[in-house]
């Protein structure tokens, strides 16, 4: 039975029902593996925390200050110190998305250092995106001259360590030469031009902390410029950073899904976000004696996973298949085959170690914000990049030499394998579907309805991974094409939304587009942050269509959130005037209906709350000319976006 939650006018899943609902047959037979060995995952740790705590799911829990927690009931309508529901539950907003541009921020700080150590000849790896380093110096209007493309390099990744960390009142530059105009001007009318990612940390943090602000609308503004932070220093900044170090992604054929390993094989899984590390133990791994070292203990040979972030950069870089997301990552560990996990930053959950212990899996962790008790240890650093290659070498011997270890009698790997398509980034999606030009037509004759971009994280609080999956299928149903970033990119990719096959899903119109141009219904895009790439897209086709972002047919969609930087991404969006759909009530009380006072026969009234009323009502509407729908049924949160996209198109008189 399901677990159930009336206040939030919805229901969480219990495992039984995960494995009626989760659409990857594969999950359904390690879920079922795993509770046969007598160890737990996830789903026995979410049973044990029920029931949730209501002030928490409600945002209604104030732990600012040494003085609480306190919680707000209508007995005790504010906090000790005075504090209103509506300041408590939008400063926990705004703390949760700063949380999360701290994380991309780190992130973005170890690619961009990674640039400039390369740059200054302290680092051994090689520059690959020539073309983006051409394009970044323009429009930054450096002074090419004779520069190398090293010096090129170390003179953007400068500019953007000062949109990590500008103290003094200028804008970040990233915001300046790739954000619309017309979002720049409003923006600026409303005061919420942010300085860096550092900056809008200190402030957030700062307006939030006991006897500070008290002016929920006055925390909503720093939440906006946070958001812009979010998205022009960290996520712009972390993905253009990429593609200088490791090139402009290509899409890729290959096999993706658990079936992906091999039991004859030394099986090695990478996980994270930032690939720097990887991409050397890749190299290493690929040496004559580390290949001959795999078959002196019996190994036919050598298979590489991706999970989370860094397998849909491994994806979109070499076509090495991806397994899972961030609540698969258990699962995988659980086939008993996988002898290493090498771990950089960011979702690699505790519960994912003590797995390995139970499957005798080595976890090797590379970067020193991600320690894990028990793992072997080998930081790269990339102001101290002097043993890079000693240290990769150790992780790829190590690696390989875990198989030797392995408990054969535990290894059960499904038989499921995927084809698919991914590593599709801004050109390569412009290229493949004719152009500016030809796009923009398609969506005026609606052969594409509308473009959604489902992303994010997973949640125990849906059933795993069906939102994801059943929501696409019933938006290419309608002839709206999808892409997708991060983990809900393993769930389309393992459903066999990224391939052509996908086809006979599709409405008319889109599988008419899809048989022209030979692409993908679902085209995966990489990791979180190269929510980019799908914003640089929503920028360029409505500057070609001479439209505000607010009037076309674009939404994000997030069905399963859990990460803190989940906040961030969807405001990314919606500071650009494109709604949000969020598929399970965040932390801001529900308002539930509530009779009407003197009615006789029932009739209710909408509920209200002004945090609630200010993202889902008129407030961000007004301002921003987007909004934030609520919906966890993954049926009904499909027909909103549908209608959502409908009424843009009617709006803008297209058929």
């Amino acid at each position: 039975m399901s677990y159930k939650y009336p206040y939030l006018n919805t229901d969480m899943p219990d495992k039984n029902e995960v494995l009626q609902k989760t659409p990857n047959k594969a999950t359904k037979e390690l879920i079922r593996k795993i509770s046969g060995d007598g160890n737990e995952t996830y789903l026995d740790r979410f049973a044990s925390q029920q029931p949730q705590c209501s002030f928490g799911l409600n945002g209604t829990c104030c732990r600012m200050c040494q003085w609480g927690p306190c919680r707000i009931t209508e007995k005790s309508p504010r906090g000790i110190c005075g504090r209103s529901q509506d300041d408590i539950v939008i400063s926990n907003i705004i703390r949760s998305l700063v949380s999360g541009l701290a994380a991309h921020g780190r992130h973005a700080h170890e690619i961009i250092y990674t640039i400039k150590g390369i740059a200054e000849g302290k680092i051994n790896l090689k520059l690959k995106g020539i073309t983006r380093i051409y394009e970044m110096a323009e429009k930054l209007e450096l002074d090419i001259g004779n520069k190398t493309e090293n010096q090129l390099a170390g003179e953007i990744a400068d500019i953007l360590v000062e949109d990590l960390g500008r103290m003094d009142n200028k804008n970040i530059r990233l915001l300046e030469v790739f954000a619309p105009e017309e979002r720049k001007k409003l923006w600026g009318e409303l005061g919420i031009l942010p300085r860096s990612a550092a900056y809008e940390i200190m402030e957030a943090l700062h307006m939030t902390t006991l006897g500070s602000c008290s002016d929920w609308k006055a925390i909503a503004g720093q939440e906006k410029r946070s958001a812009l932070a979010y998205c022009y220093s960290t996520l712009f900044g972390s993905s253009l950073a990429t593609e200088i170090l490791f090139g402009i992604p290509e899409p890729n054929e290959t096999e993706v899904n658990y079936g992906v390993l091999k039991k004859d094989h030394v099986n090695i899984l990478v996980h994270g976000h930032s690939p720097v590390m990887i991409e050397k133990v890749l190299e290493k791994i690929n040496l004559p004696e580390i290949q001959q070292l795999a078959r002196d203990y019996g190994a036919k040979g050598i298979v590489i996973g991706g999970l989370c972030c860094t397998g849909t950069e491994l994806l979109a870089r070499y076509g090495i298949p991806s397994v899972t997301n961030i609540l698969g990552q258990e699962f995988v560990i659980g086939t008993g085959a996988v002898d290493c996990v090498v771990v950089d930053m960011q979702c690699v959950i505790p519960g994912m170690k003590i797995l390995a212990d139970c499957y005798g899996t080595q976890v090797i962790t590379t970067c020193n914000s991600n320690r894990i008790p028990g793992a072997v240890h080998l930081p790269f650093d990339p102001e101290k990049p002097e043993t890079l290659d000693e240290d990769a070498y150790t992780i790829a011997k190590t690696a390989v030499e875990a198989f030797k270890d392995r408990d054969r009698s535990k290894i059960h790997i499904p038989d499921v394998k995927t084809k698919a398509y991914g590593g599709w980034g801004y050109e390569s999606i412009v290229d493949a579907l004719g152009g500016l030009d030809n796009m923009a037509e398609l969506l005026k004759q609606g052969r594409i309805k509308g473009i959604a971009t489902v992303v994010g994280c997973n949640t125990p609080k849906v059933a795993y991974e069906n939102n994801h999956v059943t929501i696409v299928k019933k938006l290419l149903e309608s002839d709206i094409l999808v892409l997708t970033t991060g983990c809900c990119s393993h769930a389309l990719l393992n459903a066999g939304l990224c391939n052509r096959d996908a086809v006979d899903i599709c409405g008319g119109g889109l599988k008419g587009v899809i048989s022209e141009y030979g692409v993908p219904p679902v085209l995966a895009v990489g990791g979180c942050v190269d929510n980019t790439r799908t914003l640089r897209l929503f920028i360029s086709l409505a500057e070609k269509l001479k439209k505000p972002m607010k009037d076309m047919p674009f939404m994000f969609v997030g069905p399963e959130p859990g990460n803190e930087k989940t906040v961030g991404q969807g405001l990314s969006f919606l500071m650009h005037g494109v709604s949000n759909l969020v598929g399970f009530p965040a932390p801001i009380p529900v308002p539930n209906p509530i009779p009407v006072k003197g009615s006789a026969d029932g009739e209710m009234e909408r509920g209200s709350n002004n945090i609630a009323d200010y993202f889902g009502g008129n407030g961000a509407m007004e301002e921003l000319g987007a909004k934030i729908y609520t919906e966890p049924v993954p049926e009904l949160a499909a027909q909103t976006i549908k209608m959502h996209i409908k009424r843009k198109r009617n709006n803008l008189g297209w058929k």
